[in-house]
């Protein structure tokens, strides 16, 4: 065999065998299993191997009287009075058949009789009729039917029932065969297979007793409804009866006794008179139905009565009476499609077995059907492993026709029917599967090659994205309208998932400012030297933690294009690629390093000037002074001289401002209370003067009653509330409230706000109020010197925000600033904690209420709040340990007790305090805690009092605030 150009492409042949050896054995067992949806079509396809078999035409030997619609009109209505059943019986006798089967029962006593009547009438109305004196032919019709049926050949048929009755003879007189059994006996198992019937419908016992044979006329289809087989006999007790059908030709045959003839593997036998009749286990025969024209002949018992039918007809054949009128009986599809009667179903089974037209299947016979099907199968298989599959599809159809075509010879030549399902539907499987296989097989061989150079690309992709994944910079790709087809994950520093964005124009993310030039730069076309180099545009991405979606951040571009030749030109060109930095930070400290020369070079020339100033201004404030003590008080010169003063103090006061932008202000350091110094303001003169010049402000105080202190200059955060306070005040020309606020703030991580805010202990002061507030873009520039909206002259120097910064940095504090134009601004001031009290105390707490000698375990993570507690409990009295971290307190606690734990709510970044404190109730179940913590109070610390702990402690820590907790947690006693 040469090689086909497509040869090498064709899978191994082992292969193929074994897929071909793996169908034929799944056709084989669903073969064997016999679900019945394949039942029915094998049947199907037995019924078309015997319908086309060109059949022998039926002979003379069985006819079938009905009693048809026409007799009927006749001779009246069913059922006949028993005398004319008896005639038309009689009459049929006289012609000399073998044997006359009765296709019905009578199991009840003619109603139409004189006999009947009369012990109605005497049961009914106490009347004797006189018919005694009448023969007994006149006065008895069964006993005419009885006497008939006692001077011909005649058998009975009877109905057995196989449900709802005891498994025990009545009073029924049957005939039972007398059964010879050769080369094998019948075991249990075997008598089981017949059917075993529980009751039976018979005749009266007098005409029972008046024939000399009689059979049942039981029949049941197939699941689909046809009836292919039927049983010859049925057990009942311990008997064997036969069908009609047997029975009819026992009698024609006048035989007594049949032999069962059983064999291994092939069919059981019942032989009688020279006939050996094959029939399967339980007992049945598949009858060989004829075909339109083929039919049995039929006569009308019309015709019989009328004397119109020869003897000819009749003579030396086996009769089947039955009724085939509409209504009277039941009719049955046959597997040649016709619609048969009981009766014509009891007379083809005769006609069958008189014929010996069998149709013979053995059970060895599924066993043949096996073995050509694997056979045909593995041979077929092999074909097309090694042939195309076009010659493969002719093999096939030629195997097919030649599995039919010989299934027909078997069943023409012998009788045998042999089942053509299971070789033919295994030829189709495997074609199809084999043919599928290979033609998978060749289109996975042929694109081998190019999924070689697909896994090499993708490698070179996988290194590309691992260095991709390392680079910060947001790398980018788009097509040539300009539309995103590949951002790289960096972008999801900035709340955005890269597939969010494939498919969004570029434009769409970029700045309405800079969309300009980025229509013309960003999709760049140029390549080489020419291309787009850090191009600084502002696009709208922003990370999660700073402020809301679409907020502008700096970036540097760089682009170049893409195209599909070497030589670039506009009909090759497929996009622009190219890398986007974000350098937001560096434009950040560019301004705050322009902004710090700035405040420099004016702190350069404040330090140079303020000397020489305040010599020349100590004349301009203490003259008039001493002036103004010497001059009456309604001298016209005072008012003069008093103007000179208050602008002599105004400028010392803007001497004094330029000192502190200098950093030359702050000159001493003392122990604050922010609550004395808000206090000390709110009774100064300056307040008292705004509060008159702006009289529609309302000014409002919220202090912290346990407010910690701070380290500072008092005069220069008087100067930092008093500019506040000031600028609250200028923002609300119609009036509004100003409300001044402290309080304590630990932060447990560092916050990006304003500007970074570290982790620490801090004494927070805020200023609200309810004025114009101020737009976006002017927020970065508060702080500038001279930098203001109001007109300068006429609403201080423009110094007053700077002064308030460089305050707030000379004291090592931290700015936030929240405001929206229209509704207002918020500036928090947050000044370092000191652990130092004041030489002298304004104030002392007493503690022996709070002090203690119990144990107890202090769990934080941050090393500064661990020794800040263990020392103030220590004052108090308690024996202090205290561990970092909850992990350690939950093994500590394992072989340790405590009277009182003390748990920090956040700890990273191990379990936090709720989890610490679940873990150590599991061993301490009676376990006391409080909860400390620099946030509010959120759903875990409520699940965590939940589960026992006590008071809730918020950071910073005072000594009266740590003992009342710990106290009222010790006692049980609720603390606030």
């Amino acid at each position: 065999m040469t090689d086909t150009p497509t040869s090498h492409l064709n899978p191994p042949t082992r292969w193929t065998l074994c897929i071909g050896i793996l169908v034929v054995a799944v056709c084989v067992v669903l073969y064997l299993a016999n679900p019945p949806f394949l039942d029915l079509l094998n049947n199907k396809i037995m019924d078309a191997v015997v319908a086309n078999n060109p059949a022998s035409a039926p002979g003379d030997g069985v006819v079938v009287v009905e009693i048809d619609e026409m007799t009927l009109g006749q001779y009246g209505q069913w059922p006949w009075p028993r005398y004319q059943l008896a005639r038309l019986l009689s009459e049929i006798a006289k012609m000399g058949p073998t044997g006359i089967a009765l296709d019905f029962v009578m199991p009840e006593p003619d109603r139409t009789s004189l006999k009947a009547l009369q012990e109605a009438i005497q049961r009914d109305y106490g009347y004797q009729l006189g018919t005694h004196a009448l023969p007994e032919h006149i006065v008895d019709n069964d006993a005419v039917l009885a006497d008939a049926l006692s001077k011909g050949p005649f058998v009975l048929g009877y109905e057995f029932l196989f449900e709802g009755a005891d498994d025990q003879k009545g009073s029924c007189s049957l005939h039972p065969l007398t059964i010879l059994r050769v080369q094998k006996g019948q075991t249990p198992q075997e008598r089981k297979a017949y059917h075993q019937a529980q009751d039976v419908v018979c005749n009266l016992e007098r005409f029972s007793k008046a024939v000399s044979n009689s059979g049942f006329l039981n029949g049941h289809p197939d699941a689909d409804g046809v009836l292919r087989r039927l049983p010859l006999v049925i057990l009942y007790g311990n008997d064997y009866y036969p069908s009609l059908a047997l029975a009819s030709l026992l009698q024609a045959g006048r035989h007594t006794k049949i032999t069962f003839r059983h064999t291994n593997g092939g069919p059981d036998n019942m032989i009688f008179g020279g006939n050996a009749i094959p029939i399967d286990r339980r007992g049945y025969l598949r009858v060989n139905f004829r075909n339109g024209s083929e039919t049995l002949r039929h006569v009308s018992a019309g015709e019989i009565l009328a004397g119109r039918v020869s003897k000819a007809v009749f003579d030396g054949n086996l009769v089947f009476v039955g009724l085939l009128a509409s209504g009277l009986n039941s009719v049955y599809p046959a597997p040649t499609g016709a619609l048969l009667s009981e009766v014509d179903i009891h007379a083809q089974l005769a006609e069958t077995i008189l014929s010996e037209n069998y149709i013979r299947r053995s059970e060895d016979m599924v066993h043949f059907e096996v073995l050509a099907a694997v056979l045909l199968g593995l041979l077929f298989s092999l074909y097309i492993a090694k042939f195309e599959v076009a010659g493969s599809t002719i093999v096939g159809a030629l195997a097919i026709v030649g599995v039919w075509q010989g299934a027909l010879l078997f069943f023409q030549n012998g009788q045998f029917l042999f089942s053509p399902f299971l070789p033919v539907g295994v030829i189709l499987f495997v074609g199809v599967f084999l043919s599928l296989f290979k033609y998978w097989s060749r289109q996975r061989t042929a694109h081998q090659s190019v999924n070689d150079a697909v896994i090499l690309m993708r490698g070179s992709e996988k290194k590309l994205n691992a260095i991709i994944q390392t680079i910060p910079d947001i790398v980018f790709r788009l097509d040539a309208s300009g539309r995103i087809t590949f951002i790289s994950p960096a972008i999801m520093k900035y709340a955005k998932q890269p597939e969010e964005l494939i498919g969004t124009h570029i434009l769409d993310i970029v700045a309405p400012e800079d969309r300009g030039i980025a229509e013309y730069k960003i999709n760049e076309r140029r390549t080489g030297e020419r291309a787009t180099s850090d191009m600084e545009m502002r696009l709208l991405l922003s990370p999660p933690e700073k402020g809301a979606a679409g907020e502008e951040r700096y970036f540097s571009v760089s682009a170049e294009g893409i195209y599909t030749k070497d030589a670039p030109d506009k009909h090759s060109f497929m996009g622009t690629q190219g890398i986007a930095r974000d350098i937001s930070r560096r434009k950040l400290l560019e301004y705050q390093l322009e902004q710090s020369k700035k405040m420099e070079a004016i702190g350069s020339l404040a330090a140079g000037v303020a000397h020489d100033l305040n010599n020349i201004l100590s004349g301009l404030v203490s003259y008039p002074e001493l002036l103004l003590l010497d001059i009456p008080p309604d001298s016209p010169m005072r008012k003069k001289i008093e103007t000179i003063q208050r602008s002599g103090q105004r400028a010392a006061a803007i001497v004094q401002d330029m000192l502190t932008i200098a950093r030359q202000g702050v000159r001493n350091s003392e122990i604050l209370l922010l609550n004395t110094v808000v206090a000390d303001y709110l009774r100064s003169p300056e307040c008292r003067k705004i509060c008159a010049d702006h009289a529609g402000i309302d000014l409002k105080t919220d202090l912290s009653n346990d407010l910690m202190n701070m380290k500072g200059s008092r005069v220069h955060i008087l100067k930092v509330i008093m500019n506040l306070v000031n600028n609250a005040a200028e923002a609300m020309p119609a009036g509004g409230r100003i409300t001044l606020l402290t309080c304590n703030r630990y932060l447990d991580k560092a916050w990006d706000t304003y500007e970074q805010i570290p982790e620490g202990e801090y004494v927070r002061f805020s200023a609200l109020d309810e004025g114009v507030g101020i737009a976006p873009e002017d927020l970065p520039r508060v702080f500038e010197p001279f930098y203001t909206k109001k007109k300068m002259g006429q609403s201080g120097s423009g110094l007053g925000m700077t002064v308030i910064w460089n305050t707030v940095k000379d004291h090592g504090g931290y700015v936030d600033i929240h405001s929206r134009e229209g509704e207002g601004s918020r500036f928090d001031i947050y000044f370092p904690v000191t652990r130092e009290v004041p030489a002298e105390k304004e104030r002392r707490v007493v503690l022996q209420d709070y002090i203690g000698t119990e144990k107890i375990l202090v769990v934080d993570d941050v090393p500064e709040q661990r020794d800040i507690a263990v020392r103030m409990l220590g004052k108090l009295g308690y024996e202090v340990l205290s561990l970092p971290s909850g992990e350690q307190a939950v093994e500590f606690m394992a072989t340790h007790t405590v009277d009182l734990l003390v748990l920090d709510m956040v700890m990273l970044p191990g379990i936090d305090g709720l989890e610490t404190f679940r873990r150590i109730r599991q061993k301490h179940p009676d376990q006391k805690a409080i909860i400390a913590s620099g946030f509010s109070e959120s759903e875990r610390v409520k699940a965590l009092q939940a589960l026992g702990a006590g008071t809730y402690l918020r950071k910073p820590y005072t000594l009266e605030k740590i003992g009342i907790a710990v106290r009222g947690a010790l006692d049980g006693t609720p603390s606030t």
